[in-house]
C-alpha cells in the first residue's frame, strides 16, 4: 500500500457560503465537480472551475470562495512514504494539443465514492488500495511536468485584476490588446477557458459581494449598489435579482 484514506464526503456550497481558513493533518484533494470561484493555500490565491483539482499538503491553511453554486468531492489522505506531491490548483481536463496528456482523475474519484457509498465486503481496503493508486497517479504527473496550474494560464493577469477591480468601470478592450488579442477573440477565448464572459465573470464578483454585503453590514441598498460598482440603485435592483431570484431587501430579510 502507497497511502490511508482518512476521509472522503461531497459537498455543496452556494455563492456566499465560503469556506473559511483551516487546515488538516494529512493531504486534501478538493475535486471541482461544479462551479467557479477562488481559493487561497498557503500564501498564494487560485482560481477554480469545473473539472479542476485542489491539492493541498498538511498543516497548510486553505480556504474556499464561491461565485458560482459549486459541487465538490473532498478527499483526505495520508501517503505511508514521503511524498512530494506538487500545491495548489490544477487542471483534469485533457490539453487540447495533445500534449501532456493523462487519464482524467474523475472516474478513479468517482470509484472511490461508490465503494464508500456501498461498502460491500473489504471496502475499506479497496479505498485504501484506490488511494494508493490515487497517489501513485499524482506522483506520475508530477514527474512528467503534469498540468499546469489553472492560476499561472494566460489570462491570471485579467483575473487578478477583475478581482481587485470589479467595483470600478473595467475596460476589457485595453485588458484584451495587453493580452494580444482583438476584443472579440478575446472574450471567446476568455469564456473557453473560464466558463463565463468577461462581463458575466465581473458581474458575478458583483453579485457575490452584493450578497455578503447585505448578509453582514447595515448598508443601504444605495451605498451597496455603488459600492459593488452599479451604475444605479435600480439596475443593482434589476441584476440582482435577474442573477438570485430574490430583491437585494427580501435576500436581506431572509439572510438576516
Amino acid at each position: 500500500m502507497e497511502a490511508r484514506l482518512d476521509f472522503l464526503f461531497p459537498v455543496a456550497h452556494e455563492p456566499g457560503n465560503d469556506v473559511t481558513l483551516h487546515r488538516h493533518g494529512c493531504h486534501e484533494l478538493v475535486y471541482y465537480l461544479k462551479g467557479s470561484g477562488r481559493t487561497r493555500i498557503g500564501d498564494r490565491d487560485y482560481e477554480y472551475r469545473e473539472d479542476d483539482y485542489a491539492l493541498i499538503r498538511p498543516g497548510t491553511f486553505h480556504d474556499e470562495r464561491h461565485a458560482a453554486p459549486t459541487e465538490v468531492l473532498c478527499l483526505g489522505f495520508a501517503p505511508l512514504r514521503e511524498s512530494a506531491l506538487p500545491e495548489g490548483v490544477f487542471s483534469d481536463r485533457r490539453p487540447k494539443d495533445g500534449e501532456g496528456a493523462h487519464d482524467p482523475l474523475l472516474p478513479l474519484l468517482l470509484g472511490m465514492a461508490k465503494e464508500m457509498k456501498n461498502k460491500d465486503e473489504d471496502y475499506a481496503g479497496m479505498l485504501d488500495l484506490l488511494t494508493s493508486q490515487l497517489v501513485l497517479t499524482l506522483r506520475r504527473r508530477r514527474l512528467t511536468g503534469g498540468s499546469p496550474t489553472y492560476a499561472e494560464d494566460k489570462f491570471r493577469y485579467a483575473i487578478n485584476y477583475m478581482n481587485e477591480n470589479f467595483h470600478r468601470r473595467i475596460d476589457f478592450g485595453s485588458l484584451a490588446a495587453m493580452a494580444g488579442y482583438s476584443l472579440d477573440r478575446y472574450r471567446h477565448l476568455f469564456k473557453a477557458e473560464t466558463g463565463a464572459s468577461p462581463g458575466r465573470y465581473v458581474l458575478g464578483r458583483r453579485i457575490a459581494h452584493a450578497r455578503t454585503l447585505l448578509r453582514e453590514t447595515k448598508r443601504s441598498i444605495s451605498e451597496i449598489a455603488a459600492d459593488c460598482g452599479f451604475a444605479s440603485d435600480s439596475q443593482f435592483c434589476s441584476l440582482f435579482k435577474r442573477e438570485t431570484g430574490w430583491s437585494p431587501g427580501a435576500y436581506r430579510k431572509v439572510n438576516a
